[in-house]
Parts: structure tokens; C-alpha cells; sequence
């Protein structure tokens, strides 16, 4: 992809074959230019995270949303020991453990609870491949909790069964290693919650020492049963297994010898905010993503990561989008699809929607192209 972008000219898609334009030109337009397909696909959000880089929170959960129907979310949350921890911890006996979560992120009926499993998790998974549609294997039951649907703190004292059984390992050079945390999984639930990095923790006590403290270290969340579909709108949606690919038909469209010189790709969401009582708490995604992808799915290059508008509109509108249309209008191009997606920072359950159902002929999407015809 990269080297068709070289193929196609450098910064400025203006200067593509200039001489040509200069000669044989004729008036510059611009012409609307719309989408030959607008559907979901089956690429997984990108839902798992550690410190340094992709998700924010741990999400679990259950909300019936009135547009979007059921979403829930499965929540996975591992530890690591803040210090190394002295003699008088490491040699004595563990008395107490509890989880502390700081919830900040609270999405459906917040007069309600949320109440979940709090179960083990045997195995070892990797934050950075963990998406919506992955799979990570839970063990035995640990502790059940019911928790309110707010934001704030909720400390989990963990049993005396789970403490014995973990006592060694707590105090052992082997945790980081042979710990893998913990899943968050719904049972009665009105809302999904969000757990981030900061302030939670796995707490233990010694005696004789004082209470240590093992941060959190990565999380994930994996999308529980999928939301039924709504065929009034077409749904970006986040934490969830898929997003959206557009398509536009260079070859039957209207810029056949053509060179382009600027392209502006708007979309415009709809409101659903009139259809959520009072007390239920809805979080949009703020920043949506496009990249350029393969029939193959091989090759993928970013576009843009953009932040909506007020009014529920963004345009994307940059050099490479540019080019990418001039090079497909070329037949230069293994462009297949753009793909929109919702950037792992986000760490939500919301949604975007867009006017009509997947596939309709006008689903507030747009591309503008500045243009002139080569005669």
C-alpha cells in the first residue's frame, strides 16, 4: 500500500500529472460521490490493555439498552506486586485479601445493581491480543458480589478457602508468573461497569507484617451474547465482534478520467438520546477511526483517528485519503474496503448509529471529491 501511495504522488495529491492537467483539463468541480455498500464485518474490537498502551478499563456487565437491546460484557483483570515486599510479609501467613476496583465508567440503569461471579481464571492471556470476539477459560467459582450501578470504589473481601489455597503463591518470587488473575462475569445486571488502572488493586495482609499491595496490571473484556440486531439503524459499536466496511464503486462511478485533488469523507450519525429514560447513563464513543484494508486483509493502512463533532458529524480529510482515491480511480490500487473502527482507548459498550439498515443507498455517508476532468 505504501508503495502505491509513493506510485501516486508525495505530500501534495494536487501536483498528479500536472502537465497532463495543464494541457488537456477542464474545469475543476466538486462532486459528491457515494458508497456502494456500508455493512458490518466480523472484526473483533480490540478490547484488551496493560499500562503503557490499548484498552483503559475492564468492562462487565449486563444493560438492556432500548435502541441497541442487550449488551454485556465479560471482564478479565490480572495483578502484578507493586514492590518487592519484605521479610516480614514473605514469612508470615496471609490473613486477609480483598479486591479493590475503582469504578469509573457506568453504562445503563444506575438506579439498579450489577451483580457478577468473581471467578479464577488457570491460564495465561495476553492483553494485547484480546479482542471482543476472543476466548479465555475460567476456573472455579471464587466469590459472588453484588455491586450498585455508580461510580466510586468497590472493595471485595475475598474468602478464607481462596486465601488459604493462594497463601504460598501471594508471598512467592513465582506470582507474576503463575497468577492470571481473575474473570468479572455477570449473573443480574442493569448496567456494565468499568474498572480502571488506577487506584484498583489486590491487597493482603501477613501476620505478623503489614498489608502489601499487587496492582493491576492488564485487563480485557470480551463481548457476552451479542445485541439483536435493529434494522433501523446501522450500529458501530464498541467492546463489540465487529465494525463497519464501506465500499465505493471507482469502477461505475463518476470520475473516470478525473484527476482528484481533494477528498472530503463525511458521516453523519443519528440521535437516539430521546429514547433513554431518565437515570440511565449512555456513553458515546468521542473518536472513530478508517483504515484503508486488502480483499485479503494482508495489507491495512490508517487513514485517520478523528474526534465527532458536536452534531454528530466527522469528516475525514488528509493527504492519504487523497491519495488512496486517486490511486483506486487509477486502478492502481489493491484497495478493497475502508474499514471504521473505535479506537481500544475508548473502552466502552456504546455505540455510534447511522441512518437506515446496513446496505441502504443512504446511510449519512458522503465523499466530496475536488476534482478536475482530464478531456
Amino acid at each position: 500500500m505504501a508503495l502505491l501511495l509513493v506510485s501516486t504522488g508525495c505530500d501534495d495529491p494536487s501536483n498528479l500529472g500536472q502537465g497532463l492537467v495543464d494541457a488537456q483539463a477542464g474545469e475543476t468541480v466538486v462532486v459528491p460521490f457515494s458508497p456502494s455498500s456500508f455493512e458490518q464485518n466480523t472484526i473483533g474490537d480490540q478490547t484488551g490493555g496493560n499500562a503503557a498502551a490499548g484498552a483503559l478499563r475492564a468492562l462487565f456487565g449486563a444493560a438492556e439498552d432500548p435502541i441497541a437491546g442487550t449488551i454485556s460484557s465479560h471482564g478479565f483483570v490480572d495483578f502484578v506486586p507493586s514492590s518487592q515486599f519484605d521479610s516480614s510479609f514473605l514469612t508470615g501467613s496471609v490473613s486477609f485479601a480483598e479486591l479493590v476496583f475503582d469504578i469509573d465508567y457506568v453504562y445503563g440503569d444506575t438506579t439498579g445493581t450489577t451483580t457478577f461471579d468473581v471467578v479464577s481464571v488457570p491460564d495465561d492471556w495476553l492483553s494485547t491480543q484480546i479482542r471482543a470476539d476472543s476466548t479465555i477459560v475460567t476456573g472455579s467459582l471464587v466469590t459472588s458480589v453484588t455491586a450498585p450501578a455508580v461510580r466510586g470504589q468497590i472493595r471485595i473481601p475475598l474468602p478464607e478457602s481462596w486465601i488459604t489455597t493462594n497463601d504460598p503463591l501471594l508471598r512467592s518470587d513465582g506470582f507474576s508468573a503463575n497468577f492470571h488473575g481473575f474473570g468479572l462475569i455477570p449473573t443480574q445486571s442493569d448496567a456494565v461497569l468499568g474498572i480502571r488502572f488506577l487506584n484498583s488493586e489486590l491487597r493482603a495482609s501477613a501476620v505478623p507484617g503489614d498489608t502489601v499491595s499487587f496492582v493491576l496490571s492488564k485487563v480485557g473484556s470480551i463481548a457476552g451474547t451479542p445485541a439483536q440486531p435493529n434494522n433501523d439503524y446501522v450500529f458501530l459499536r464498541d467492546g463489540a465482534e465487529g465494525g463497519l466496511n464501506i465500499r465505493f464503486p471507482f469502477e461505475d462511478g463518476p470520475i473516470d478520467d478525473s484527476m482528484i485533488h481533494r477528498v472530503l469523507l463525511r458521516f453523519q450519525t443519528e440521535s437516539v438520546s430521546s429514547a433513554y429514560p431518565t437515570g440511565f447513563a449512555v456513553n458515546r464513543p468521542g473518536t472513530i477511526g478508517l483504515r484503508a484494508v486488502s480483499a485479503d486483509g494482508t495489507v491495512a493502512l490508517e487513514v485517520a483517528e478523528i474526534n465527532l463533532n458536536e452534531d454528530g458529524s466527522f469528516t475525514f480529510d488528509n493527504t492519504t485519503l487523497t491519495n488512496l482515491f486517486q490511486s483506486a480511480n487509477l486502478g492502481k490500487s489493491i484497495l478493497d474496503r475502508f474499514e471504521m473502527y473505535l479506537p481500544a482507548e475508548q473502552s466502552g459498550v456504546g455505540f455510534l448509529t447511522f441512518r437506515g439498515s446496513s446496505g441502504t443507498e443512504d446511510p449519512g455517508i458522503q465523499a466530496f471529491l475536488t476534482l478536475t476532468p482530464i478531456n
